[in-house]
């Protein structure tokens, strides 16, 4: 199965297509990790994010309190005046707030 996911680096959107099947070595979280992107969801991923920039989120609400969706949304809108439009009703808040929460769970 190729499967599309959009990915998201500090300087970059990227949408990138991959083969995916049901064995370990070619899950399309292994794949995404192996590209230093971690998922919003482990088996159908729509976005992936840079590990460097969760990392940077993550030191930053260690240092001021937590607010994915004041992060997010001001990603979108500056994103939005680049020229990127995020489309469907799955919004960047939601998926990036997933891929950040499921990242701090498992460093």
């Amino acid at each position: 199965r190729l499967l599309k996911v959009l990915c998201m680096y500090f300087e970059r959107l990227e949408t990138i297509e991959f083969h995916v099947c049901g064995c370990p070595s070619q899950t399309a979280a292994r794949q995404l990790v192996l590209r230093s992107l971690f998922p919003c969801a482990p088996l159908h991923p729509s976005l992936a994010v840079s590990i460097d920039m969760l990392e940077f989120v993550a030191e930053l609400f260690v240092q001021q309190a937590p607010n994915e969706q004041a992060w997010a949304a001001t990603l979108e809108n500056f994103l939005k005046c680049q020229g990127f439009k995020f489309g469907g009703n799955d919004s960047l808040c939601c998926r990036f707030a997933t891929a950040l929460a499921q990242y701090q769970v498992l460093v």
